[in-house]
């Protein structure tokens, strides 16, 4: 083995093992059970099967521990942010044996913080949605009076440690004063001082970066397409665009005044009020349309890889534009709440177009430069994984649903 990857059944992580393994390199693949997304892939060298992180942090950590002094892997890498927060704060005891690719704690931590984010971004001079930052300047009653609605109310953090148990935050809106206050009250008690936003009406934009010792080493632009849910979440089809030269130059400022090293995705979204790109956030690791990147020619994962194990690799900023990525499964989702949802919730906006024009779009199979994100055929085995595992989930809906019924 060369690199042990965490969080097998995360899409991005299948693009990693798939792109390591066609470049010869030996990749074990964890996960908190002993089949995963990543780890039925021909690509795989070898699955682990670990303590859950979320509900045994500690001997998932012990495991992790016990593993890298085997001296088999070169490489750490784990592939979200709960992960990456827990093995940095064991950072001094694996870095002798492991290589890990990504800063100390403390600048984790501001990245994944994304109200530290928001005010450095104000600091190198990037735009971003008319914010309530929780500061002592304003109450949150008097924001209330002023800010536009609907408003967003996003948690500081992805994952954030409570009583020794991690809370997921979640976005959520609210459509007029009386249910901002209630609302941020109540995620205020999971996770302190979220984020109050303007709602951005317009077309998701990210910037893929690997920084490596202070230098851009790659960058990568695209587009979402569509996203599940279809008012605003996670890209299921997106395209690659042309360099955006000024958004990699503000969000590579903005990567460097938090001390970044590895890879990093940064958000944004162009209003449509005024055409600008706003900063909506950074994700400090590998991110779910990973994928499309290396389709277009960025292989982010073989450079990382490369840069963390001692190669002066050149800048890379070259791929294919109209290359185009889909999340097959997510973007049946898309449809189903496109078909089940005339409105999104609290006064978010559904994109344009009918309902037709939503099936007809998700029935186009054989657009021009567009694969599919986890079916392929050179590895069948995760669509396969990936299929099963959403008809067990659809069956298990059902089955919850029917004895809800009876109950009542």
């Amino acid at each position: 083995m060369e690199v042990l990857v965490t969080d097998g059944d995360q899409r991005a992580t299948l693009a990693v093992v798939r792109a390591l393994g066609r470049a010869g390199i030996s990749v074990a693949v964890g996960e908190s059970r002993p089949a995963s997304l990543a780890g039925v892939s021909r690509y795989c060298a070898k699955s682990v099967c670990y303590p859950s992180p979320a509900d045994d942090g500690k001997n998932f950590l012990k495991f992790l521990t016990e593993e890298s002094q085997t001296g088999q892997y070169k490489l750490l890498l784990p592939m979200t942010d709960l992960t990456m927060q827990l093995i940095s704060s064991v950072r001094d005891s694996l870095a002798p044996r492991v290589c890990l690719p990504f800063p100390p704690a403390a600048l984790l931590n501001r990245v994944q913080d994304k109200r530290e984010t928001l005010l450095l971004a104000r600091e190198v001079g990037i735009s971003y949605p008319e914010t309530y930052l929780s500061d002592e300047t304003e109450t949150l009653e008097a924001a209330a009076k002023r800010i536009n609605y609907p408003v967003v109310i996003k948690p500081r953090f992805s994952r954030y440690c409570q009583d020794g148990h991690w809370v997921i935050g979640s976005v959520t809106y609210a459509p007029d004063a009386a249910s901002l206050l209630a609302t941020f009250r109540a995620l205020h008690a999971q996770i302190p001082r979220p984020l109050v936003q303007e709602k951005i009406q317009g077309e998701g934009r990210g910037v893929f970066l690997l920084i490596w010792n202070g230098e851009l080493k790659a960058a990568f632009c695209h587009r979402r397409l569509r996203e599940k849910p279809p008012w605003g979440g996670v890209s299921v089809y997106c395209e690659s665009v042309p360099l955006d030269k000024s958004l990699v130059e503000k969000s590579f400022a903005l990567l460097r005044a938090l001390d970044w090293q590895g890879v990093a995705m940064v958000e944004f979204k162009m209003d449509n009020r005024d055409g600008r790109p706003k900063l909506m956030e950074v994700n400090g690791r590998f991110w779910g349309s990973l994928q499309l990147a290396i389709d277009a020619g960025m292989d982010f994962p073989l450079l990382l890889y490369r840069a963390a194990l001692g190669d002066n690799i050149p800048p890379q900023l070259d791929y294919k534009v109209g290359v185009k990525s889909r999340w097959l499964l997510g973007d049946l989702d898309h449809l189903l709440i496109r078909l089940a949802h005339s409105h999104g919730p609290n006064g978010s906006s559904m994109p344009a177009g009918s309902r037709l024009r939503a099936c007809l779009n998700f029935l186009n199979f054989f657009e021009s430069n567009s694969r599919s994100e986890v079916q392929r055929f050179e590895d069948i085995r995760p669509g396969w994984f990936e299929m099963k595992s959403y008809m067990r989930s659809l069956l298990g809906l059902s089955s919850r649903h029917r004895e809800a019924v009876r109950a009542h």
